[in-house]
């Protein structure tokens, strides 16, 4: 007798437990009968679930679950310590910040691989941050859609830290600031990915071949973001 096909999905998702929100990855499979929840080293949520499980049944399995999961999570958390000589993720390598306590002048800027900063250091930091995602995302974006030979959509920094990108219903393409510690090759998957969205909403094997269209090779970049990522939101 043929054996059928396994199906696989997989996909992103988020929950509210605890009064925040707890970014997880969904696994399907077919072959799949129970659900599985664990937290991998790096502070990421994995759900494995059957193919045709509800998400109101997969919702519910987290929600009983809570207590644990906010708890694994809370012990993979890593305390930021803002001090001289600490090292900040940025573009894929790190600058080293040097706090000036009672300098005069320029708040924060950038020299070399030194940010120099005379001011609360946690504010100042994450400001210019921001300013960067403002000006490198828009730059990267405008760039691949030219290669794409697609018109810019509408897009704005967000301060999500459970997704790196989303597409909302009405096309605006939302990326998060954090994404420019990354590598330029990873910020490149997270905007072709939501570039895919515009012609499938879902997470499909169909989904999977337009980013690849895209962005040829993202397998390698979309590792390395899910390796690292807990890094990346530290702050």
């Amino acid at each position: 007798m043929r054996r059928r096909a396994i199906r696989r999905e997989a996909g992103e998702a988020v929950i509210e437990l605890a009064g925040r929100s707890v970014g997880y990855l969904l696994k399907r499979s077919s072959a799949r009968r129970t659900l599985a929840l664990r937290v991998t080293d790096s502070g990421g949520v994995q759900v494995n679930a059957p193919l045709a499980l509800s998400h109101g049944h997969i919702e519910a399995f987290l929600l009983r679950h809570a207590g644990w999961l906010t708890e694994q999570l809370a012990r993979r958390a890593v305390a930021h310590t803002w001090q001289s000589g600490v090292e900040l993720p940025y573009l894929g390598g790190v600058l080293r910040l040097e706090i000036h306590e009672g300098s005069a002048g320029q708040v924060l800027d950038r020299e070399g691989d030194c940010l120099n900063c005379t001011a609360e250091p946690a504010l100042a930091v994450m400001a210019w941050y921001r300013r960067q995602a403002l000006e490198l995302l828009g730059s990267r974006l405008a760039a691949l859609c030219r290669g794409q030979g697609r018109i810019e959509p509408p897009w704005r920094v967000s301060n999500a830290r459970t997704r790196w990108g989303s597409l909302s219903p009405k096309g605006e393409v939302g990326l998060s600031w954090r994404l420019v510690k990354a590598s330029p090759a990873e910020i490149d998957y997270v905007i072709c990915h939501e570039l895919a969205h515009f012609r499938r909403r879902d997470h499909s094997a169909a989904f999977w071949r337009e980013v690849e269209r895209l962005c040829p090779g993202y397998a390698s970049a979309r590792a390395r973001l899910r390796e690292n990522g807990h890094r990346y939101l530290e702050f």
